[in-house]
């Protein structure tokens, strides 16, 4: 018997329920970031919200993986302001 792998149709609800959760989790940061009008930050402080709330069990590319797909799908709005330094700034 071999273990799963992310790949195995078994492994999907589990992946739809971390990318959920990680979803939230930068919904929030960036919500958090609007209101205090903190509109510009870097990639790690991103990675470091979405660490701290999932106690390490994320992936970092995770976190801007789902980014892009939360802008995809319009429920978060921002541009690069400089890729080199991981740079956005939400809108």
């Amino acid at each position: 018997m071999t273990a799963p792998t992310l790949f195995d149709a078994e492994q999907q609800p589990q992946l739809d329920h971390v990318s959920g959760a990680i979803a939230q989790l930068i919904l929030g940061f960036a919500r958090g970031r609007l209101r205090s009008g903190q509109t510009e930050f870097h990639a790690s402080e991103l990675h470091e919200h979405v660490a701290r709330h999932t106690e390490g069990y994320s992936a970092p590319a995770s976190a801007d993986r789902i980014l892009r797909d939360l802008r995809r799908r319009g429920l978060v709005r921002y541009v690069v302001v400089n890729r080199r330094a991981s740079l956005y700034r939400l809108f």
